[in-house]
């Protein structure tokens, strides 16, 4: 696609200097894999500048460079004759609009869902749903890209940057996906990552304390999470929304104001109303009402927060249509990985691995856990480096008030000193649950800790990483998994045993 061509539909504001009219074979915001003839945008983030990278692309003699529009870069176009400039007031804006136009696709029905806990999983049994009724798809988010049942790439952000994003989307139009679902984050839609998308239904899941370290206030966080309402939406789009969360109000209001069709669920709903959870053994009895009428639903899961996520993908899937019979198809959706999964059960103890990494999304699973458990409840977790600090004592506070012992570890230190993770995880806690806590640093000699401790009917939480593979410590990423070191453990001891 010819750069004139871009540009000609192209509306965010730029102005261009030295154009030269040449074929584009690429965009990028990452110098590393800029090429000849490659648009660069050198975006300024909050440790890096991307300008830094342009005197080293010069080289490539024919590139376009995206700058700000008050940058004091100036090019002497004498010695630099096939090297535009385009100057804009908001680079990541103006990448994200030529991506999308650079790479563009025709999925009929794009959906993006967000909320503090829950998006992957929704995304996952949607994605399962699509599978089962053999609608040709595609999902984007923690879990990686996909395309029906199979990964085609992986991601390294919640919502990729626009230009890994709209690549994605295209290749997914080329193999006639139907419909998209992905997972919108709060930072992503701050840094404009979706603009000008789109979407046919947004979901809001639920908010509570997160990315503070980015948002610095709750408002500031809410606020962020309402531009998928305010920006990507068209008169035709369909919300859908958990009206049990305390947040609800606000993202509902926004939506009436703005006319949307909203189809609610929760005990305060008025599309599908939730009017009892009784709770067995492994399972919810559920009532609800439905356009008037009453039924019973049996919930094959251990916690409420699984009810409410799979309660959302069904209206994702069958919209304002969704009728009684369609819930029998819940029976046939799988665990998400990393999401409250089971990983072992033998010899009367039980092993969980959880993504759990906000101290709601802990208090969720513990509290699940804990109504199940006859014994003790062990947990071990950690707290992310380099991300918001305000939550880490707040998160063992959660897991004084559920657990019987509690191993706290590494979990991406990243360049930030672990000591001093642990300092803010302890900080405030009583001397009297003190002794419910043991700091191991290393996480793989924590989980054998806590494996080694398991005693018959009681039950242990991995929780914080979940599916990931991999721990970053001093910003080197090496290969690490809790499912797969706990079972190596649990498989030793075992032999022990027998």
């Amino acid at each position: 696609m010819f750069l004139n061509n871009i540009l000609k539909l192209c509306k965010t504001n730029h102005l261009v200097e030295n154009f030269r009219n040449k074929l584009i074979s690429g965009i990028a915001i990452n110098s590393k894999v800029v090429r000849k003839n490659f648009i660069f945008g050198a975006i300024k983030g909050n440790s890096l500048n991307g300008e830094i990278f342009i005197n080293s692309l010069l080289k490539l003699s024919s590139i376009v460079v995206v700058i700000e529009s008050k940058s004091k870069i100036m090019l002497d176009f004498k010695q630099h004759k096939n090297i535009t400039i385009i100057r804009t007031s908001n680079v990541r804006m103006f990448i994200a609009e030529i991506a999308s136009i650079f790479y563009p696709n025709s999925i009929r029905e794009k959906i993006a869902i967000t909320g503090t806990n829950g998006k992957s999983s929704i995304v996952n049994y949607t994605k399962q749903l699509w599978n089962l009724k053999k609608i040709n798809n595609g999902s984007l988010g923690t879990l990686g890209g996909f395309l029906n049942n199979k990964k085609i790439k992986d991601l390294s952000l919640t919502t990729p940057d626009p230009v890994v994003l709209n690549q994605t989307l295209n290749i997914l139009s080329k193999k006639k996906c139907k419909k998209v679902i992905l997972e919108a984050s709060s930072i992503g839609l701050d840094q404009g990552r979706l603009h000008p998308i789109k979407f046919k239904k947004v979901v809001f899941t639920n908010l509570t304390r997160d990315h503070l370290d980015y948002h610095q206030t709750l408002t500031r966080y809410k606020n962020a999470k309402l531009i998928l309402f305010e920006k990507h939406t068209t008169r035709s789009s369909q919300v859908i929304l958990n009206t049990d969360d305390k947040h609800s109000n606000f993202f509902l209001n926004f939506c009436r104001q703005k006319k949307l069709e909203v189809l609610d669920f929760g005990k305060k709903a008025g599309f599908l109303k939730i009017i009892s959870i009784e709770r067995r053994k492994d399972s919810f009895s559920v009532r609800i009402s439905l356009r008037g009428k009453y039924y019973i639903i049996d919930f094959d899961c251990l916690s409420i927060f699984e009810i409410y996520n799979m309660i959302c993908c069904l209206i994702i899937v069958f919209g304002k249509n969704i009728k009684h019979k369609d819930f029998q198809i819940l029976r046939k959706l799988k665990q998400p990985p990393g999401r409250l999964e089971n990983i072992y059960c033998k010899r009367r103890i039980k092993v969980f691995v959880d993504y759990a990494h906000t101290p709601d999304a802990l208090e969720n699973v513990l509290d699940s856990l804990k109504r199940i458990s006859t014994k003790k409840l062990l947990v071990v977790f950690g707290c992310g480096g380099e991300r918001d600090k305000t939550k880490r004592n707040l998160m063992t506070k959660c897991a004084i008030d559920y657990a019987d012992k509690i191993i706290l570890t590494e979990d991406n230190p990243r360049n930030e000193n672990p000591l001093k993770i642990f300092d803010d995880m302890v900080l405030g806690i009583q001397k009297k649950d003190l002794k419910k806590i043991k700091i191991i640093r290393n996480r793989k000699k924590a989980i054998k800790f806590s494996v080694d401790a398991l005693s018959e009917n009681d039950i242990l939480l991995i929780a914080g990483k979940g599916h990931e593979n991999y721990q970053i410590i001093k910003n080197k990423k090496t290969i690490f998994n809790d499912k797969d070191v706990a079972l190596e453990f649990l498989r030793k001891r075992h032999a022990l045993e027998s």
